[in-house]
């Protein structure tokens, strides 16, 4: 990947698009749009092959809406970030895969009920490279809880009409910001300064 990294910036450089100055913060970026590409292509790739594709849609919808206001843990590597995105949605084809109408009822209820207490208690955590200024440690903590009350209202109303299927997808989604959130706090304390 630096190579194809290396490749497009000098490209970008050379044709005026960016300046030294800012070689390294549009290196970033490009990273994090190539790494996020490769990951959300292998995993509608996985769910189409393992026919899970609504459910995958549903669960990478909310997680990223609830993800990018709460925060959590973050990988240093892209090999471990990488393994573990994959993992992770394949650990959701394979609940909604194993669970059948009434038990993902309760597991979803579980999982919602459990996520939102975490969410509303951790949400956000920040990172070791984005720290929060006051600011932003509101503005994120009011966007993390409005989006874990649409999360929510959206697993609520599922549940209503008995689509237990994206039902499970929902609240997988809040149940693992929350795990992400955790990990983070725990990450955070043993090793990188905020």
């Amino acid at each position: 990947m630096d190579k194809i990294l290396d490749a497009i910036m000098k490209k970008l450089i050379n044709s005026g698009y960016v300046k030294e100055d800012d070689t390294e913060i549009v290196r970033y970026g490009l990273e994090i749009i190539i790494m996020k590409t490769i990951i959300t292509s292998l995993a509608l790739l996985i769910a189409a092959i393992m026919k899970s594709f609504i459910a995958i849609i549903i669960f990478l919808t909310f997680f990223i809406l609830l993800r990018s206001n709460c925060g959590g843990y973050h990988s240093n590597s892209r090999i471990c970030c990488f393994i573990l995105s994959i993992a992770m949605l394949i650990a959701v084809i394979v609940i909604s895969k194993l669970l059948h109408s009434t038990s993902r009822l309760y597991v979803s209820a579980l999982f919602s009920g459990t996520g939102a207490i975490i969410i509303t208690i951790f949400a956000p955590t920040e990172t070791p490279t984005k720290p929060f200024d006051d600011i932003e440690r509101k503005v994120f903590r009011r966007r993390s809880l409005i989006a874990t009350a649409f999360a929510i209202a959206i697993a609520a109303v599922t549940a209503v009409f008995r689509l237990y299927t994206p039902l499970l997808s929902v609240s997988s989604a809040i149940f693992i910001t929350a795990v992400l959130l955790i990990a983070g706090r725990i990450s955070n304390r043993k090793g990188a300064k905020i």
